[in-house]
C-alpha cells in the first residue's frame, strides 16, 4: 500500500543526505552566516561536534516570525523563481539545511535583525517549535546545535572516532574561511582556540594563515581570462609535492567544490616533474558564469556540473603548466606575506637619532696564526691531500684497473680475504637463493659507476643493482625491529623544527607512543608547530630528510583510523623506506659492498626490491659466451 511520509519521517529522509556528520551541521551553518553578510563568525564546538555545536555571526539577523519560519522545509531567502537558480552566487538556497539539522538535533536560535530592540529566541526538536520568546542579544544570529543524532541511535553509532570527526569539522572550517578572506572567522574546540584568522587583504595572507608560511611563500602564482572561465589562485613547486593528502582546494564563484577531472588537469600539467605517487598543492579559483554550471545536483552542493567542463579542463592544464613553466624553478619575493621588518617612523619633532653602537674587540685579528692553529685550520692539517687523484668517485669502475693485489699494494694496504660467512646453509655458499650457486670467500668485488655490484658465482657473474638492495636491506631491518618492539632513536645532533598546518599537527600528536613505536621522537613546539628529536637509527643519516619521513608518516596516518595504525606498520615501514631510498648514497668502499652483499643475501626476499623488480641477477657463462661470438 501506497502512502504518504509523515512530515518528520520525511525530514530524517532529508537528513540523512545533508547531515551526515557534525561536520555536516558546521558547513551548514557558517555558510548561513557567510551569506547572511557577517564580518566575524565565531565556532564553538565541544567533543568533536556530538554535544554542542555553535555558530555565532554579526549578519543581518532575522525578524520573529523569520526565525519561526527558517526551521520549515524549503524555506529560503536566496530565490523566489526557477530562474534564480541559474543565477546563484550565495551558498545556500534550497532550504533544506535548518530542517534537516532540526530533526536530528536540539536546536536553540538566538536572532536580533538590525534596527530591532529586542531579539527572538527559537527553541526545536525533531522539527517541532517547543518555544519562542523574546531575549536580549547581540544583532546577527546564534544557533547552537546539541546531541547530534540523540534520536537516531543507529546514525550516531556510526560516527567515527573524536580525532576523526575533529579532522572533519577542521578541514569544513578551512575550506570556508579560504573563500573571504576579508572576513574574521574563529574557531574554538574544548574551550582551545584553534584558529583565529584575523581579516586580511588577499587569499595568499589567508593560505598564510591556514596552511603556515612554508607553504605560502613556495607557491607559484596562477592567473588567466578566457569567455569560459577566469582563474585565479596558486599551486605549489613540484619540489614540495607530498605523498601525505596536501593543501588541495578548487573553488567557483566563491564554493568549494570536488572535481576529479579538474584534479587531473592539475596533476597532467606537472606531469614528471613531481616523483611518482607524491601530488601537489593547489588553491585554484574559478569565476564562471552561473548559467553555464549547475551546483543543484547534490544537497552538499560540492559537486557541480559544468556546461563546458572539456573546455575548462584544457583551460585549467595550460595555465597550471605555464605557470609551472615560470616559477617553479625561480626564487619568489613576496611583497603580501608578513615577515618583513618593521621600519619605525620617526616622531615629527624628533631631530637627532643617536647613531648605532656596536660592541667589538679591537683586539681580535682574525688572521692571526696562533688564533688559526687554536681552531685546527693550520696548513699541516692538508699535508697528503690530493684533489687530483685518479681515483675519483666517477671511475667506471672502482676497482677496475687493478687486480685485488694490485689494488692493495697501490694503495698500501694489506690484503686479507673476506670473511667466511654462512646466512643459510652453514657454508660460505648462497644456496639459499641460487640452489647450489657457491662464491669462494675470497671473490673480488668490482663497482660499475656506483650502481652496481659485480662478483662472481659458480654459473658466471652476480650483477646486483646497490639502489635496490640498499632498499631491501633497510626495510627488513626496520621492520625486524618494528615487529620485535626495538626500534632504536637516533638523536639528531641539531633538531629540527617543522611548521604544519593545524590538522596535520593533531593528526601527529594524537598518539605519540606510536610514533616512538616506529621510531620518532617527535615534539609539540609552540603552535602548530613540532621538533624532530630524533629519527629511526636505522633509516638516520646524512641523507635522510626528516620533512621527507614526516611527509610519509602523516600520508599513511591520515589513511587509517587510530585502531589500525599497530596493523599497518609493515605497509609504513615500506613507504618510509622508499620514500628515503633515492637520497642513500651510492658511492661505498669495497669493505661497504662487501657488507651489502652479505646483508642482502641475509634477507628473508633478496630478489624482490621494494619498488619491482630484481635486486639482483645472474649473467651466465653461457650467455658471456654467446655475447663474445
Amino acid at each position: 500500500m501506497i502512502r504518504v511520509l509523515p512530515s518528520h519521517i520525511a525530514n530524517l529522509i532529508a537528513a540523512g543526505e545533508v547531515v551526515q556528520r557534525p561536520a555536516s551541521v558546521v558547513k551548514e551553518l557558517m555558510e548561513n552566516a557567510v551569506d547572511a553578510g557577517a564580518s566575524k563568525v565565531l565556532l564553538i564546538v565541544n567533543d568533536s561536534g556530538r554535544t554542542l555545536i555553535q555558530v555565532i555571526d554579526n549578519g543581518s539577523g532575522m525578524t520573529a516570525q523569520e526565525a519561526t519560519i527558517a526551521f520549515e522545509r524549503h524555506a529560503t531567502s536566496k530565490i523566489e523563481k526557477a530562474e534564480d537558480l541559474y543565477s546563484i552566487k550565495s551558498f545556500g538556497f534550497r532550504g533544506e539545511a535548518l530542517a534537516s539539522i532540526a530533526s536530528c538535533a536540539d536546536v536553540t536560535l538566538k536572532t536580533r535583525k538590525e534596527g530591532e530592540e529586542t531579539g527572538t529566541e527559537v527553541h526545536v526538536a525533531e522539527n517541532k517549535v517547543l518555544s519562542v520568546v523574546q531575549t536580549s542579544c547581540p544583532q546577527g544570529c546564534n544557533f547552537a546545535v546539541r546531541n547530534i543524532f540523540y534520536n537516531i541511535p543507529a546514525r550516531r553509532k556510526f560516527l567515527k572516532s573524536d580525532n576523526v570527526e575533529y579532522r572533519q569539522i577542521v578541514s569544513e572550517f578551512i575550506k570556508i574561511a579560504l573563500t573571504r578572506p576579508e572576513l574574521e572567522f574563529k574557531f574554538v574546540h574544548d574551550s582551545k582556540d584553534v584558529y583565529s584568522l584575523m581579516p586580511v587583504s588577499n587569499v595568499k595572507q589567508r593560505i598564510a594563515q591556514i596552511a603556515g608560511k612554508d607553504i605560502a611563500k613556495d607557491l607559484i602564482d596562477l592567473q588567466t581570462d578566457t569567455t569560459v572561465a577566469s582563474i585565479r589562485g596558486f599551486v605549489g613547486r613540484p619540489s614540495l609535492a607530498k605523498k601525505s593528502q596536501p593543501n588541495q582546494y578548487f573553488f567557483v564563484n566563491g564554493r568549494f567544490f570536488k572535481s576529479p577531472l579538474l584534479h587531473k588537469a592539475v596533476i597532467k600539467a606537472y606531469g614528471t616533474l613531481i616523483p611518482e605517487g607524491t601530488i601537489p598543492s593547489y588553491f585554484i579559483y574559478l569565476e564562471i558564469d552561473p548559467a553555464n554550471m549547475d551546483v543543484n545536483i547534490h544537497p552538499t552542493k560540492t559537486e557541480i556540473k559544468f556546461e563546458n567542463d572539456q573546455i575548462i579542463f584544457e583551460i585549467l592544464h595550460a595555465a597550471v603548466k605555464e605557470a609551472i613553466g615560470e616559477g617553479a624553478f625561480l626564487p619568489s619575493i613576496d611583497f603580501d606575506t608578513e615577515g618583513a621588518p618593521e621600519i619605525p617612523v620617526l616622531p615629527a619633532g624628533l631631530k637627532y637619532v643617536a647613531p648605532p653602537k656596536i660592541n667589538y674587540d679591537p683586539l681580535f685579528n682574525p688572521f692571526n696564526e696562533e688564533l688559526e692553529s687554536r681552531r685546527g685550520l693550520s696548513a699541516d692539517n692538508f699535508k697528503g691531500f690530493n684533489p687530483g687523484s685518479r681515483f675519483g668517485n666517477n671511475e667506471e669502475f672502482s676497482f677496475n684497473e687493478f687486480s685485488s693485489g694490485e689494488a692493495d699494494a697501490a694503495s698500501g694496504m694489506q690484503h686479507s680475504p673476506a670473511p667466511d660467512r654462512s646466512y643459510f646453509t652453514g657454508q660460505n655458499s648462497y644456496g639459499g637463493v641460487f640452489g647450489d650457486e657457491t662464491v669462494s670467500g675470497e671473490r673480488p668485488i668490482l663497482q660499475l659507476k656506483g650502481k652496481y655490484i659485480v662478483t662472481t658465482v659458480k654459473s658466471g657473474l652476480l650483477l646486483i643493482d646497490v639502489q635496490r638492495a640498499k632498499e631491501r636491506i633497510l626495510y627488513e631491518r626496520y621492520l625486524n625491529a618494528i615487529k620485535s618492539g626495538s626500534v632504536a632513536i637516533q638523536e639528531n645532533l641539531y633538531p629540527q623544527t617543522i611548521d604544519l598546518d593545524h590538522a596535520s599537527y593533531t593528526l601527529l600528536m594524537e598518539d605519540t607512543e606510536f610514533l616512538k613505536e616506529m621510531g620518532f621522537d617527535i615534539r609539540p613546539f609552540g603552535e602548530d608547530c613540532i621538533v624532530v628529536y630524533g629519527l629511526p637509527a636505522v633509516l638516520s643519516g646524512d641523507d635522510i630528510d626528516a620533512r621527507v619521513c614526516l611527509d610519509n608518516l602523516l600520508a599513511n596516518l591520515q589513511q587509517t583510523g587510530s585502531d589500525m595504525r599497530r596493523e599497518m606498520k609493515e605497509k609504513m615501514a615500506l613507504d618510509m623506506v622508499r620514500a628515503n631510498g633515492c637520497k642513500l648514497a651510492n658511492n661505498i668502499s669495497h669493505a661497504q659492498a662487501q657488507g651489502v652483499v652479505d646483508s642482502l643475501f641475509a634477507c628473508e626476499e633478496p630478489h624482490v626490491a621494494l619498488r619491482g623488480g630484481k635486486c639482483m641477477t645472474i649473467i651466465t657463462l653461457e650467455e658471456l659466451a654467446k655475447n663474445l661470438l
